[in-house]
Order: C-alpha cells, then sequence, then structure tokens
C-alpha cells in the first residue's frame, strides 16, 4: 500500500483498520481544512472594503462578544471564544458585520496564537480604515490547556491589544 500524507500525520496508530479509514477520509478531512484555513485566501483589504466617509467623529465604535473558533499554530489545537473590537474612526467607518468577518472569516480561519490573533486584527484596522486607535480583546479556551499539559477545562486565556488613541484605553474601560 503507498504510504500518504495522512499514513504519516497518524503513523502513532497501528490499528491497520482505523489507518485504512482514516485514509478512506482523507479527502473529506483535506476539504474541512480548506474550510477551517479559508482566512488565508482572504485579507481586511477584501473584507473591509465597504466605508462611509465621516468628517470629526469623536466616537468610539465598539462591536463586542464575537464567537470566533481556530487553532494554535504550537499545537495544532482548536482555541475558541469571544473577541471584542472597539476602534476610533479618523474619517472612515466601515459595517459592523465587516469587523466580525475580519475576525472571524480572516484571522480565527488561520493558524493562530491568541496574542498575535488580536495584534493583526488591530493592525489591519489601523492600516486600512486609518483609524485613530483600535482596541481588541479576546477571551478564549485553549484545548491545549484544557486537554494536554495543564488538563484545566475552566482555565480561560484574556489578551488585549490596543494602538492609537485607545493605546491606554483599557487601563479606564
Amino acid at each position: 500500500m503507498k504510504e500518504n500524507n495522512l499514513d504519516k500525520l497518524f503513523s502513532f496508530i497501528e490499528d491497520p483498520i482505523v489507518r485504512e479509514k482514516l485514509i478512506q477520509s482523507e479527502d473529506r478531512i483535506r476539504r474541512s481544512y480548506n474550510e477551517l484555513f479559508s482566512g488565508y485566501s482572504l485579507t481586511a483589504d477584501n473584507v473591509l472594503n465597504d466605508v462611509l466617509r465621516v468628517k470629526n467623529y469623536t466616537g468610539i465604535i465598539e462591536i463586542k462578544n464575537i464567537n470566533f473558533y481556530s487553532f494554535c499554530e504550537h499545537h495544532f489545537a482548536p482555541f475558541f471564544g469571544t473577541c471584542d473590537v472597539y476602534y476610533q474612526p479618523n474619517e472612515i467607518i466601515t459595517g459592523l458585520g465587516k469587523i466580525v468577518r475580519l475576525v472571524r472569516d480572516v484571522h480565527a480561519k488561520r493558524l493562530q496564537i491568541q496574542e498575535i490573533f488580536n495584534k493583526d486584527i488591530a493592525d489591519d484596522i489601523m492600516r486600512v480604515l486609518n483609524a485613530k486607535g483600535v482596541y481588541v480583546e479576546s477571551t478564549a479556551k485553549h484545548l491545549c490547556v484544557c486537554s494536554r499539559g495543564p488538563s484545566d477545562d475552566t482555565a480561560e486565556t484574556k489578551v488585549t491589544y490596543s494602538l492609537g488613541s485607545l493605546k491606554d484605553w483599557y487601563k479606564n474601560k
């Protein structure tokens, strides 16, 4: 029998029946991973493309409790949670759903670590929307923490990242 990529990946499974079932699932697994990691085919420029021009806007726009599911690039294990995005526009406002898509469809659907996830979201909003400031906060459960190592299924990780006029905003939040 010819060895394929799944055969190599699951070489620790010695049961030939189980291995054969995995090989038969290769196409389904490939399609699943294409969907789970479809964020590599999108960019912030693709998603934040519907804008409204404004003048003298002084408020902060909050999009909270955005559910996301991603994969840890260290352990290739899922992590999931919610993300809150706050931004202070300069002269551009985008649709609220565009921010949700930036979080869920672009950044969460890539191999990630939570700290870089927040940073990349903030950087994209600053760059594409030319925002005055951005604050991103995410809270997640990491299955690598829940199911291996510390094996603590109650632990959550909260990460913040901020730029520009909202650089120190979290201190007063």
